[in-house]
């Protein structure tokens, strides 16, 4: 009898193992990749950066909200929330999102980091990612 007990025992472990390495698998990191930087056309308007959100899990991804802060030598310029508007992201795609960056924050020529966290709906769970990229600002232009 003690014997069938722990052979029940060792199946429902390694039941409970296989079923939590599936669930891992879904809940992979997002990922953030500066494409670009976009100048302001005018001394008042801020800079675009272009941000590629990379979905690496094998499920969709619903993006939310991006919570940011860019920081120079590790100092924070600027922070910022950025409304995702629901994007659906399909499983290993990436989708493309506009961050603004004040041009009075951004040094030119410099690099800063770009971090934060992002919010996003997989399988009817709202998930939060943290996030981080490089970004090269633009250097200054003479007519």
């Amino acid at each position: 009898m003690s014997f069938l007990r722990l052979h029940l025992a060792r199946l429902a472990l390694s039941l409970a193992a296989l079923v939590a390495v599936g669930c891992g698998a879904s809940t992979r990191q997002a990922q953030l990749n500066v494409l670009s930087v976009e100048q302001a056309a005018a001394p008042d308007r801020d800079m675009v950066v272009y941000v590629e959100v990379v979905n690496n899990a094998a499920r969709p991804m619903r993006l939310q909200r991006l919570q940011y802060t860019f920081a120079s030598a590790g100092t924070a310029t600027t922070h910022g929330e950025r409304e995702l508007g629901e994007r659906l992201v399909e499983a290993g795609s990436a989708v493309v999102v506009e961050v603004p960056l004040p041009v009075a924050d951004a040094a030119l020529g410099a690099t800063l980091t770009l971090a934060g966290k992002l919010w996003a709906e997989q399988d009817q769970i709202v998930r939060t990612f943290a996030v981080a990229a490089e970004v090269a600002t633009p250097v200054e232009r003479t007519p």
